[in-house]
């Protein structure tokens, strides 16, 4: 009587090759998990992402305009268009910048600010800000002027 043995078992070669898989998998797995916990720590910023939305739409606003005005004490911007109905005028009021179209209504655009300051630099317009938590952020926009 001839015995057959069964010998169906891993490898020490096949150990090694799963070992290294495992290994380049969990590799990704961390790295994934730092990603998402960096991603997710900068869009839980409130505070920066509403600053950075502000940006945006003044820079929208400032891309083709006749005539821009800062009063003299820097806090009210006002933004002249082709049409009278399209002006704009970014202004703090009890904490919010808002900006105003056509001196009706006004939209909310950044809030809990402390203080507010425009400068026109030529081609370009300053914006500072302080907000109550005493953070500041300064950034300058481009002005685009029409011609007409």
């Amino acid at each position: 009587m001839k015995t057959v043995h069964d010998e169906s078992g891993y490898t020490l070669l096949e150990s090694l090759f799963q070992l290294v898989i495992a290994a380049a998998f969990l590799h990704l797995i961390v790295l994934f998990l730092m990603y998402k916990e960096s991603a997710q720590h900068q869009l839980t910023d409130s505070q920066t992402t509403e600053w950075e939305l502000f940006m945006v739409d003044l820079q929208m606003d400032l891309s083709a305009v006749q005539l821009i005005d800062v009063n003299e004490n820097g806090t009210i911007l006002t933004v002249y268009m082709k049409v009278a109905e399209d002006n704009k005028e970014y202004s703090s009021v009890g904490g919010v910048v808002r900006r105003r179209v056509g001196n009706q209504g006004h939209v909310p655009l950044l809030t809990q600010v402390q203080s507010l300051r425009f400068t026109d630099e030529g081609h370009l317009i300053a914006v500072s800000v302080t907000l109550q938590d005493g953070t500041e952020r300064i950034r300058r926009v481009a002005v685009g002027l029409s011609d007409g």
